[in-house]
């Protein structure tokens, strides 16, 4: 399937008209590389009915009128999904692995402190020495049993 015929399926699917998308690219105000200047209203059509191929520096912008990672204008497969997924948990900043935990795992009845406390912390126990680790990693354990004991 060719990324034209994609981002087709994806309009239908979200119910945008193809003046919609095209009025959500330009607003983007996207400049080509060979031209400078925005993509016209007639030019975006022509990508949308494959009369002329899609410039590849849209394709960031399109993912974005769409709402979808670009990659699944190429290949949505689920092949092409797990290798995509493999690559974007290997590089997981603290944040988006806290919102991956948030989205998979079920919430826990833990107190209520700020997540962005949790990040801050995270961040910056790269700068510690392994005994530190140790140590607080030993302690939390202590304070986790001790909270579990006082919940039962």
């Amino acid at each position: 399937m060719e990324v034209f015929e994609k981002i087709n399926l994806y309009l239908k699917d979200r119910k945008i008209s193809k003046k919609e998308f095209a009025e959500r690219l330009i607003q983007l105000e996207v400049k080509l590389k060979n031209t400078g200047s925005i993509p016209s209203e007639n030019t975006i059509y022509a990508y949308l009915n494959g009369r002329i191929g899609i410039k590849i520096e849209l394709i960031p912008y399109i993912a974005e009128v769409l709402n979808i990672p670009e990659q699944l204008l190429f290949d949505d497969s689920p092949r092409a999904r797990k290798t995509f997924l493999k690559y974007i948990l290997d590089s997981l900043s603290s944040e988006e692995k806290a919102l991956m935990r948030s989205r998979v795992c079920e919430e826990k009845n833990t107190p209520s402190v700020p997540k962005d406390r949790y990040y801050k912390i995270q961040d910056l126990l790269v700068y510690a020495p392994e005994m530190f680790l140790s140590e607080l990693e030993m302690t939390l354990k202590e304070y986790k049993d001790l909270t579990l004991k006082f919940r039962k």
